[in-house]
């Protein structure tokens, strides 16, 4: 901006109007939003804005300055996080934009004419190191993968398999210690590299991202042009930018032809901005001109320059480093598991500590005592919950991507379904990051102004196409906008074919002419509003509504343009001093031969006519059409709109011949009196499904709190298109009721807060204690409707850091280098995998692949659901646990036959378990899911609660399920329940091998009884000879223990058991002998007790379908859910049928009467019992905020 002081205005506008005209055949835009801003004239608002911006200078300065002198006093710590916040600001001291062309020369130790020699390059190298951003240190894959091998579940099992292995060699003639010690290591592996190489898997995705480097560059070396990586650029380089490419480093331009760039991906603002070699700013060096930065595009016009900086030196570099230095924290979903496991593993190293000390109690030898405490360790520890959390969220995380949202991070699925907040960019993300036509006014009336292309022929238009005031309009607006559409190839493209390995140049040429030919094809193919563009947002907005009313190429040809006095045509571009662009053309009328047609801003445009086109005649601009016009222009920058003004005069043929030289310089024809046509909105709208899911987040208790760089007025408007404003905000009812911001406070819940409220606040808590900083900001967090405008990264992140403090969990989007400090800083950051830059995306934890944001409502469902999930997967995890634990207990106090061996627990944690957890993930979600609050953050996955239900609750009619199966088959092999009661302190005489049970017997067949009482009698009540009966092992399986358990009463050799009936007749395939009265039973037992807790499972899941809906509204559409039924169905069947498994299992071949059916009545008890709490939760809901009973005591 020209004017420097309070000069008289006119003198102003035309001092600037000479110094800064120049001959771009492209007008460059301004990065403010003056225009809308229609309440003052020109003049006055560039002061305003000089002066604004000098005071925000001020208060930085001042802050910075405070900081220093504080942080002087303050411990090492803090010290850190000033070197840490300042990185991103550092830019701001730099002075390569400001000092002469001959100092930058010297410093960098180069020639702006022929470049670097070849004899510095390596020193320089040295000195500055590869042109690249340093990436975050990834741990090497052996790291990776030993990480997971010893997380708190793997090291017990590790331990565990420890203590098998050293009973193995202390008893080696019982394998079975082998076994399991073999199973549990291979638990260990199975579950940690599914862990490994679903994360690497992440890892590999995201490497199709790395794009941010252009892959080479022109530079002048040794004075000669050549094409080199870009990664090889160093500061001192001369490099020529070429359109459409992406700056390669950090840049002070040289020279610059009508040059023009895009700096969103680094400010957030999407306007193309002009590039020359004049410094413009000297303190801003983000604002001057003469600056282009690594990782922003070049859209318009060739340049060249030297390179300042390179790598992490650069702007994006130095924001990148802010980036990396933010503290990453954890996942809500880790610290939840991380929590779960050290609980669990307390509880199982407790119990089986316990159950240890009471086996020696009771004196069982200490290698039986160190099985059992590992059984009861792994029957609490569920080892496949682990795997199957990874593979829930790998499951969730390929359905999100088939969605468009890519998990960097598998535990950000659930931590997004947490969310309680989110902190969104504007531009790109809320809306669609091109301008549109929004309303048009001319012949006194406003009309929306519709593409004809996108509503089709039969939609009802408010503008009439043929009325003779919107031609002229029509006319004007095309032929004084430069924008074209783009049918050149895709740069992606010619990148890919150019970067292809194994090609020849021949090959490759080729490639390109066919990619050519196809491309053109497509491209015809495309609608106005999918073809790619060159020109600034604005024009291709026009020329896209324009398109499909008559083909914008015609109606440039229509209209030849007239030359100069230099043989040049007859334009003037657009710049910010002058606030309009004019075009001269040849028009052949009755009185004129051209016609001078200009654009601009309306109050500049409107300051030009003095009268306007009405329905095709001409009025003069009287007060009444004067007010007219504020009120519309007035209205269109109250909504946020970017308003342009068209006016047109006819050059008189009695004062301009055909052969007139015109002079833009100095304005030899008429420039003012001309004749108003018409106004044209534009804005950036909202994307279609934004206001939609934004109204989404709020039915399910999320803030949407818009963070943008935009001006407050432009940043309301769209905040209230997108339904995160619906009322007046704090700031309209300021101005409306003319009362101070304190006294309007309280009278609304939408407030728009500028970013230098945030500087002066960061100002005013210097020196204050911690816990009383950001007391100002809890207050506006505090509003349900809320906007920050013209922030900053640093003051983004304040506000990302106030919500977190509040107790939010807070998810933040944006595709900027910008937004990347604050999406680091969020508990789940989510980039824009199209616009967005790569540091973005490298900060996020999500992407968006579609630029969507209402995909993020999709993913907070998902991540609701998948917490859901976690719990019900943790519940049926928990509730087999109990099954399983109660054998051991059964063992050591009741002395029962152990009921289940821990190499079947393991078979169920690992083995039918695993399925049927991992089949959870694809349930739907209950009804409620997205009209339920936000879970407190407080809130844990496993609490008091959920541990009462899967233990005290479906835990125990679980065990029913296996003891009753138990209890059954024992009974149908001659061993009534009552008998098996302290059957294990029982002791008997073996018989010989050959010996046969006969009850008529005095020694019941049993031929060492014989020997040891020849006459049949004898005395006490034991027997010689008596030996503890092996029950878990087949190493006493041969023998009738009718002839084994036998004591000595009143003289004579009697049964010490109270034998029942044999109802079934089967012979085991291990030992090949009957099942009754064997211990074999046993081994049957065992298995039938392990179908018994598969079928109580089956059940189980079915009672954890819905949380509180019920499993009728589930039905049975989950295939996967069969399929693991199934699975389960095999491992049971091959478990029980295939003999290798026998042996090394313990089981044996049962009848489908013991196939689960037993315990069936109990499974069907659950089910029904479930269902009834969950009626009982929805009929007695409370009505208060207070929970009921139900939701107190049977909610898990």
């Amino acid at each position: 901006m020209c004017s420097k002081n309070r000069m008289d205005l006119k003198q102003s506008v035309r001092k600037c109007y000479l110094n800064q005209f120049n001959r771009m055949n492209q007008k460059p835009q301004s990065r403010s939003a003056s225009a809308i801003i229609t309440a003052f004239t020109q003049q006055y608002q560039e002061i305003q804005l000089l002066d604004a911006q000098r005071e925000f200078d001020d208060m930085t300065k001042e802050m910075m300055q405070r900081r220093k002198r504080l942080l002087k006093q303050n411990e090492k710590g803090v010290q850190n996080e000033k070197v840490d916040t300042s990185k991103a600001e550092k830019f701001k001291n730099m002075d390569e934009h400001s000092i002469p062309l001959t100092e930058l020369e010297q410093r960098l130790e180069t020639s702006l004419i022929n470049g670097l020699s070849s004899d510095q390059l390596d020193e320089k190298l040295k000195q500055y190191g590869k042109n690249t951003l340093t990436q975050k240190e990834k741990s090497p894959w052996y790291i990776q993968l030993l990480h997971e091998l010893t997380n708190v579940f793997a090291l017990l099992l590790w331990a565990a398999s420890g203590l098998c292995f050293l009973a193995y060699g202390l008893t080696p003639e019982d394998p079975s210690n082998l076994y399991l010690g073999i199973v549990l290591i291979a638990c260990i592996l199975i579950t940690a590299l599914m862990t490994y190489f679903q994360n690497r898997k992440s890892e590999a995705i995201m490497q199709g991202f790395v794009n941010f480097i252009p892959p080479e560059t022109i530079v002048i070396r040794d004075g000669k042009q050549q094409k080199l990586p870009a990664v090889d650029l160093v500061p001192g380089d001369i490099v020529i930018i070429e359109s459409g490419k992406k700056i390669p480093a950090d840049i002070r331009i040289i020279e610059s032809n009508q040059m023009k760039v895009d700096n969103s991906s680094l400010t957030g603002e999407s306007l193309l901005l002009i590039r020359s070699p004049e410094c413009t700013h000297v303190e801003n060096p983000l604002e001057t001109k003469n600056l282009v930065f690594f990782g922003t595009l070049c859209k318009e016009g060739t340049g060249k320059g030297v390179v300042i900086f390179t790598g992490d030196k650069t702007v994006i570099g130095q924001i990148a480093g802010l980036v990396q230095s933010s503290m990453v924290e954890e996942t809500p979903l880790k610290k939840e598991l991380d929590a779960f496991t050290i609980y669990i593993a307390c509880i199982a190293l407790s119990i089986g500590i316990l159950f240890f000390v009471l086996g020696f109690a009771v004196g069982y030898p200490a290698i039986q005592n160190l099985i059992f405490a590992v059984g009861i360790i792994s029957a609490n520890v569920p080892e496949g919950l682990l795997a199957t959390v990874v593979v829930a969220l790998s499951i969730t995380a390929k359905k999100l991507a088939g969605l468009k949202v890519l998990v960097k991070n598998l535990e950000g699925v659930e931590t997004l379904g947490s969310t309680s907040c989110i902190c969104s960019d504007k531009t790109g993300t809320l809306t669609q990051n091109k301008m549109t036509v929004e309303n048009i006014w001319y012949n006194g009336k406003k009309m929306r102004g519709h593409n004809k292309e996108k509503m089709g022929p039969y939609f009802n238009y408010q503008y009439d196409v043929q009325d003779p005031t919107f031609r002229l309009l029509h006319e004007t607006a095309v032929i004084c906008s430069e924008a074209v559409f783009d049918d050149s190839l895709p740069q992606n493209i010619t990148i890919k074919i150019n970067n292809s390995i194994g090609l020849s140049q021949a090959q490759k040429d080729q490639k390109l002419e066919e990619a050519k030919a196809q491309w053109n094809k497509d491209f015809k193919k495309l609608s106005c509003q999918e073809k790619p563009t060159i020109g600034d947002a604005s024009e291709t907005a026009l020329i896209k509504f324009f398109q499909p009313i008559e083909d914008i190429l015609q109606t440039r040809a229509n209209k030849n343009i007239a030359k100069d006095k230099n043989q040049q045509i007859a334009r003037k571009p657009f710049n910010s001093t002058n606030k309009f662009a004019c075009i001269i053309i040849e028009d052949e009328q009755e009185d004129s031969h051209f016609t001078l047609l200009t654009k601009g801003a309306p109050e500049r445009i409107w300051s030009l006519c003095d009268s306007i086109y009405c329905n095709g005649k001409v009025e003069i601009i009287d007060e009444k059409w004067s007010q007219e016009f504020d009120e519309i222009n007035g209205k269109f920058g109250r909504q946020g709109e970017r308003v342009l003004g068209f006016s047109r005069i006819p050059l008189p043929k009695s004062q301009f011949s055909k052969h007139y030289k015109f002079d833009l310089d100095n304005f030899n024809f008429p420039f003012k009196q001309q004749t108003f046509v018409g106004l044209i909105s534009l804005i950036d709208p909202p994307k279609d499904s934004v206001p939609n899911a934004v109204q989404k987040c709020k039915s399910a208790g999320i803030q949407v709190i818009m963070v943008t760089g935009d001006q407050p007025v432009t940043a309301a408007a769209i905040a209230r298109q997108c339904n995160i404003i619906t009322e007046k905000t704090v700031n309209e009812i300021m101005e409306e009721k003319n009362i101070t911001f304190e006294e309007a406070f309280h009278q609304s819940n939408a407030l728009v807060i500028h970013g230098d409220r945030l500087t002066k606040m960061a100002i005013d808590d210097e020196g204050l204690p911690e816990d009383e900083k950001g007391r100002q900001l809890q207050e506006w967090l505090n509003k349900p409707q809320l906007v920050f405008a013209r922030t900053s990264p640093a003051q983004k992140l304040i506000i990302v850091s106030g919500c977190q403090k509040r107790g939010h969990i807070v998810a933040v989007t944006g595709d900027g280098v910008n937004d990347s400090p604050a999406i680091k800083k969020a508990d789940i950051g989510i980039a824009m995998g199209i616009t967005g830059s790569d540091v973005a995306k490298d900060a996020a934890d999500m992407i968006l692949l579609n630029d969507d944001f209402s995909s993020i409502v999709v993913g907070i469902q998902e991540g609701r659901r998948i917490f859901d999930n976690f719990k019900k997967v943790i519940v049926y995890s928990l509730t087999s646990n109990i099954a399983e634990l109660v054998p051991f207990l059964g063992f050591i106090v009741f002395r029962l036959p152990l009921p289940l061996t821990t190499v079947l627990v393991l078979c169920i944690q690992v083995g039918t378990d695993i399925f049927p957890s991992m089949v959870f993930v694809f349930e739907e979600a209950d009804l409620d899911v997205m009209t339920r609050r936000p879970r407190n953050k407080n809130e844990h996955l496993v609490g008091g609660q959920l541990i009462t239900f899967a233990y005290a609750q479906n835990g125990v009619l679980e065990t029913f399920c296996g003891f009753f199966q138990w209890y059954i088959s024992f009974n149908d092999f001659g061993f009534t329940p009552s008998s098996l009661y302290f059957l294990l302190n029982k002791q008997g005489v073996l018989p010989k091998y050959h010996d046969i049970y006969n009850p008529k017997d005095p020694w019941f067949g049993n031929s060492n009884l014989r020997e040891s009482y020849p006459d049949g009698t004898c005395e006490g009540s034991d027997l010689t000879g008596q030996e503890d009966i092996d029950w878990i092992y087949p190493k006493h399986g041969a023998h009738d223990l009718r002839m084994v358990l036998l004591k000595c009463e009143n003289g004579k050799i009697v049964s010490n058991m109270e034998w029942g009936d044999c109802n079934i007749d089967l012979i085991s395939p291990v030992t090949q002998r009957p099942y009754c009265y064997h211990t074999e039973a046993s081994s049957y037992s065992q298995t039938s007790f392990f179908f018994g807790v598969v079928l109580g499972q089956i059940c189980n899941y079915q009672a954890l379908r819905q949380l509180k809906g019920s499993v009728i509204y589930n039905g049975f559409d989950n295939v996967f859910m069969y399929l693991a039924y199934f699975i389960e169905f095999l491992i049971t069947w091959s478990l029980s049928y295939i003999e290798i498994f026998n042996t090394g299992f313990g089981t044996r071949d049962i009848l489908f009467i013991h196939y689960g059916i037993c315990g069936l009545p109990f499974g069907i008890v659950m089910i029904l019992w479930n269902e009834g709490r969950k009626v009982c939760i929805r009929i007695f809901k409370s009505k208060t905020a207070f929970p009921s009973w139900w939701d107190r005591c049977v909610v898990y």
